[in-house]
């Protein structure tokens, strides 16, 4: 099924829930996001056109259905598309695809979803995991060995994963909130069938919001598992300006990865601005059996935002990447080839429009 088909199945599935109960509701959202791109490191520059640097480019399609006595049974479809080639994934509901039951007692959902170490790691990355600047430049497949060698040239199960069987507890524990996954990988491969589990419980209010999480997956190569975990933390001040901090474990065998991100997102009337540091350090070894002791990174960045209105805004992002040793961290869309332990640095504007 192509974009063009889906999108049409989706208006018409709009259509058809004007029909129904009011009890039943169907909703389609979502963000066009597009940015002028510039990245340089010891290759030379490439300038171009990326989707979604400010919010992930996305179709969302969702429902709802009241069944009484306190329960309702709804669907979440989501999938991002690219606004500079207009295309889409292969897997087309690449974000979320799942089927819930919820009460008094909780929620419960089947299908593609979020792990519980993605969802906090994320939510404490000032850029929101995106754009040039993302937290994600310190987690990658290739410059991560406790990755790499888990799951090879994939993140895989790292922040979503398919099969998933969720509980989330319920909205009303004074704040508390929490979730667990398992997801069966039904299928094997030379890596791993990523037989995962994961768990997360925070508490949240107005002003702060921490949380603990922890996620692994069973690689069958070697009967090992990969492991994450980490605690998250955000204080939001009277002001509105807010702080945020997060750290995560990452291991695999004798690979560990340890990063820390810290931030702070200032609002000024319809201006934002934005500032973060990231910091990844590498213990161990890697496959061959050589250290990675000194295979380190940083991360900075800085970001503006300029809210047109509640649904569009115009945005700059700049970001630079310092590898120690023969750390080979990146800034996305940057010139391949580039020796490892060099330096990366680029800038980026767009336009973000949501609805």
């Amino acid at each position: 099924m192509n974009f063009r088909t889906l999108t049409l199945v989706a208006a018409a599935a709009l259509l058809a829930a004007g029909a129904q109960a009011q009890s039943s509701n169907v909703t389609l959202s979502g963000v066009v996001d597009a940015a002028a791109r510039s990245v340089h490191n010891e290759k030379g520059t490439t300038q171009s056109l990326v989707s979604g640097a400010n919010s992930t480019s996305r179709l969302i399609l969702r429902g709802s259905e009241d069944l009484g006595g306190g329960l309702k049974a709804g669907f979440w479809l989501e999938g991002s598309f690219a606004t500079d080639t207009g295309t889409p994934p292969t897997q087309f509901w690449d974000r979320q695809a799942t089927v819930r039951l919820s009460g008094p007692w909780g929620e419960i959902r089947l299908g593609r979803d979020w792990v519980p170490s993605f969802l906090s790691y994320a939510g404490a990355d000032t850029m929101g995991y995106v754009g040039i600047g993302g937290a994600g430049n310190l987690i990658s497949a290739s410059a991560t060995t406790a990755i790499n060698r888990a799951f090879g040239s994939t993140t895989a199960t790292t922040s979503r994963t398919n099969n998933a069987l969720e509980y989330w507890l319920p909205g009303n524990l004074g704040g508390v909130y929490g979730q667990v996954m398992v997801a069966p990988g039904e299928r094997a491969n030379a890596q791993s069938n990523f037989n995962l589990y994961g768990a997360r419980l925070g508490y949240a209010n107005k002003a702060i919001n921490v949380s603990g999480h922890t996620t692994s997956s069973r690689i069958d190569a070697t009967g090992s598992r990969w492991s994450e975990s980490g605690l998250t933390g955000l204080y939001t001040t009277a002001g509105g300006v807010k702080f945020s901090a997060a750290w995560i474990d990452i291991k695999y065998l004798d690979s560990k990865q340890t990063n820390l991100i810290v931030g702070v997102r200032v609002p000024i009337g319809a201006h934002e601005l934005k500032a973060s540091y990231g910091r990844a350090d590498q213990k161990g070894q890697n496959a061959a059996g050589a250290s990675i002791d000194a295979n380190d990174g940083q991360l900075f960045v800085l970001s503006y935002v300029y809210h047109l209105s509640k649904r569009s805004a115009v945005y700059a992002n700049a970001a630079q990447i310092r590898n120690k040793g023969a750390a080979t961290f990146a800034l996305s869309g940057g010139p391949s080839g580039a020796q490892p332990g060099t330096n990366h640095s680029g800038y980026e504007f767009g336009i973000r429009h949501t609805f």
